[in-house]
């Protein structure tokens, strides 16, 4: 019997429900070591999910279709309880930190992995390290869930 060419693993897949305009340090972040699967509204989510395979990981942001986080963050926990969710806030905004500190005790309260706060990333470590601790924060959860 011959040996054929090794199987390629299939890369993890990564739900990014975020507005066209909040995607690109996700992109960045993880490059070409998972599949990004794009949604901009709720029933794009629910369209990806219902079809194919679960994603690995979901990562929503803040303003997400109208600012419907949490409504995806319940939608996705009351179905799939086993995916892991990242919340995020993608761009700068003018939020006072106390609100920064409200939306991650909220999300890790509705069943998110984590919330990360990519701005303040890059105001502590710059351009690159931000991206660079995204990217470990992003495949770390992927990992923990494999």
């Amino acid at each position: 019997m011959t040996e054929g060419p090794p199987l390629q693993a299939r890369k993890p897949r990564v739900l990014l429900a975020a507005r066209r305009v909040a995607r690109e340090p996700f992109r960045q972040a993880l490059g070409s070591d998972v599949d990004v699967v794009e949604a901009e509204t709720l029933d794009e989510v629910i369209a990806q999910l219902s079809i194919g395979e679960a994603p690995n990981l979901i990562c929503c942001t803040v303003y997400f279709d109208e600012s419907r986080m949490f409504e995806l963050l319940q939608w996705v926990r009351q179905r799939f309880a086993d995916i892991p969710i990242i919340c995020a806030r993608a761009l700068p905004k003018d939020l006072p930190k106390i609100s920064m500190e409200a939306l991650r005790i909220a999300s890790e309260a509705m069943g998110a992995a984590a919330f990360i706060d990519v701005p303040s990333l890059t105001a502590q470590y710059g351009a690159d390290g931000a991206l660079a601790r995204l990217r470990v924060l992003l495949l770390g959860e992927i990992s923990r869930g494999a």
